[in-house]
């Protein structure tokens, strides 16, 4: 499938859609874990008082998976920002596993296309496994994969379609605790990434 040929993601009307069905997602899961909470809450009241040594567990499960669909939740705005900003670029095989299982995204260095290559990762975090970017990459099924985005800073990565979009990033472009990237950067790219929603030096 080849890429829409629009000057941002955004503009494409299929990734428009993609983006919705995204948000979506997220949001039925967010509003499932808080609704576990209240199922869990109506459990422990008609259990005996012995029994929450083994409900106790659950709850912080339950806490777990509420601050990872909170956190996919106000990631919407951010992925959208990004969409608005870079077009689709095509890369086949992309995506591999990393020694501690999980996903590599290896593109083109935009600066330097025909030899130096940038890696994101993504599925850092407990459960992570279960994840499509996870499981489909380990079992070899992901081959191309479409990038919006620039490497060194951040980006959205989608099967053909686009589908399963997601964000990577490098920490050091969503982390205020590092300091942001200065080297081997040009001013254009830097304004883009700034523009996308990420930190530059």
């Amino acid at each position: 499938m080849d890429v829409p040929l629009t000057k941002t993601a955004y503009e494409d009307p299929a990734t428009r859609a993609a983006w919705r069905r995204t948000a979506a997602s997220r949001l039925c899961a967010f509003l499932l874990s808080l609704a576990s909470f209240v199922v869990w809450l109506y459990v422990v009241l008609l259990t005996p008082v012995w029994a929450l040594w083994v409900l106790m567990p659950t709850l912080f499960m339950l806490i777990y998976v509420a601050m990872l669909t909170t956190i996919k939740v106000s990631g919407l705005l951010s992925l959208r920002r990004v969409l608005r900003v870079y077009p689709w670029q095509s890369f086949p095989e992309a995506a591999s596993t990393a020694k501690n299982g999980t996903t590599r995204f290896s593109f083109p260095d935009p600066e330097h296309p025909a030899g130096k290559r940038v890696s994101v990762t993504y599925g850092n975090w407990l459960g992570s496994g279960y994840t499509f970017w996870i499981r489909k990459v380990r079992s070899g099924e992901v081959g191309e994969v479409w990038f919006a985005g620039d490497p060194r800073f951040l980006g959205v990565v989608a099967v053909p379609g686009p589908r399963r979009l997601v964000q990577v990033a490098q920490r050091e472009a969503v982390d205020s605790q590092m300091s942001a990237r200065k080297r081997g950067v040009s001013p254009e790219a830097r304004e883009r990434a700034r523009a996308a929603g990420a930190r530059v030096g």
